[in-house]
């Protein structure tokens, strides 16, 4: 092809068609722009369909995530729930002290007591990657990207909500050790698990349950019903971002 051209070049100077010749170069030139012009707009879809391949694949990494996440909702929402019930029974309990309703307290709701560390464990691997990917300028002034800053905002939030019951409860918790009342309470409950309680055990009893940082540690997580209210509204958040990674 290139011998082509150069044969017609040639022709045309030896012809002394200087016009023409003109005519032909700017032509070629106009080829080779054509030509140029086309390569780069195939690249750019070469480009584009591999960006798009990329970024699709951190929406998918974040879409597991979020299934994941919503899980773990499920889990925390339902301890969370049997957890203030507990406290609720704890704090009526106290008030009118019957055999009774300390065995029920332990056998049944002490499992849930508001000491245990839990919290709502959110995996933002996915989200992470895309920040630090830079493809996150793909979706920007998007819905999808107002979900996905909405739903981890939301994520944050519980977290925040969380560190501080559970950092409360951390210090009841350690008031209760440091003043012997955990160690104290552990051979009572068994003598009335076992049935082999004395009436001055439930006397006994009766006094530890209503220490400061027992009463506190109920009536605080008792209160935290509003906790089940986040986890619902980041299952509602999650439930549209995923309608929306899916168009």
């Amino acid at each position: 092809m290139l011998k082509f051209f150069r044969r017609i070049r040639k022709g045309l100077l030896s012809e002394n068609k200087i016009g023409k010749y003109l005519l032909y170069a700017a032509g070629e030139i106009v080829l080779v722009v054509i030509g140029i012009l086309i390569a780069l707009y195939i690249n750019n879809l070469n480009t584009e369909k591999q960006d798009s391949i990329t970024l699709n694949g951190y929406l998918h990494n974040i879409e597991e995530n979020i299934r994941s996440d919503r899980e773990n909702l499920i889990k925390i929402a339902s301890f969370r729930d049997s957890s203030v019930i507990g406290s609720k029974y704890f704090m009526k309990m106290i008030e009118q002290n019957s055999k009774e309703q300390y065995t029920t307290y332990f056998t049944k709701y002490f499992k849930y007591n508001p000491w245990l560390d839990e919290s709502f464990q959110s995996n933002q691997s996915g989200f992470e990657a895309l920040k630090n990917s830079g493809y996150l300028n793909k979706i920007q002034q998007t819905d999808l990207e107002t979900q996905l800053y909405t739903y981890y905002s939301l994520v944050e939030k519980i977290k925040d909500e969380e560190q501080s019951l559970n950092n409360f409860m951390e210090e009841m918790e350690y008031d209760m050790y440091k003043n012997n009342i955990v160690q104290r309470t552990k051979p009572l409950v068994g003598k009335l698990i076992r049935q082999k309680e004395t009436k001055e055990d439930i006397a006994e009893l009766k006094r530890i349950l209503a220490y400061p940082a027992f009463v506190g540690s109920h009536s605080r997580n008792s209160g935290t019903g509003y906790m089940n209210d986040l986890y619902e509204q980041l299952s509602v958040v999650a439930d549209n971002l995923l309608k929306e990674m899916n168009r």
